[in-house]
């Protein structure tokens, strides 16, 4: 009886040794559904290009695989960024000058951020733009509006060639200006 027990106290010791490993193992088995996806080394990741074959994605640069691929890859990083004519302080002042704070948010004191996507283009235009986190459907329009409205980026460049790239930008709605106010602010306008 002693000998029994003690066998099967060892199959116990086993069995909570050997399951939590299992499970650790199999919550650590890489998943296909990573929304970014990594290049790196030699290896090279095949994406649709714009006739419908496919072509191969350079090597170190991250794609961005919650946007759409139907028109090329899209990237989160390249060797040459897309640059906004006159800068990021110039994207941060076009931004504040073009959107506008609706009147509606104001007089019911909605303050808050929406951050927008878009992506710019080898041509350099702004496309694909559209809102990640919500406020009003007027303060998003108006973000919508002012990025569709933009001027033409200088577009990424990978290998030599232009290239999409994707953004995330927050607008932040204020109804009263504090200190140290920086990147992408929109303040009531002081119509009367």
């Amino acid at each position: 009886m002693i000998k029994h027990d003690s066998a099967h106290f060892d199959m116990k010791q086993i069995a909570c040794v050997f399951f939590p490993i299992l499970i650790f193992i199999i919550s650590c088995k890489s998943s296909d559904n990573n929304k970014i996806s990594s290049i790196s080394g030699s290896q090279k990741t095949e994406v649709s290009d714009t006739n419908g074959g496919k072509q191969k994605a350079q090597d170190n640069f991250i794609l961005d695989n919650t946007s759409r691929q139907d028109n090329g890859p899209v990237y989160m990083l390249c060797e040459n960024m897309p640059e906004f004519p006159g800068g990021e302080e110039a994207f941060n002042g076009y931004m504040r000058n073009n959107i506008n704070y609706p009147e509606a948010a104001v007089t019911d004191k909605k303050e808050g951020r929406v951050v927008v996507k878009f992506i710019i283009n080898p041509d350099g235009k702004p496309v694909d733009v559209e809102i990640i986190r919500k406020q009003t459907p007027e303060m998003n329009d108006e973000c919508i509006r002012a990025i569709k409205r933009m001027p033409k980026w200088k577009p990424g460049v990978l290998d030599g060639k232009q290239v999409s790239v994707s953004y995330n930008i927050t607008v932040r709605f204020l109804l009263s200006k504090s200190d140290n106010l920086n990147g992408i602010y929109i303040l009531p306008s002081k119509r009367k």
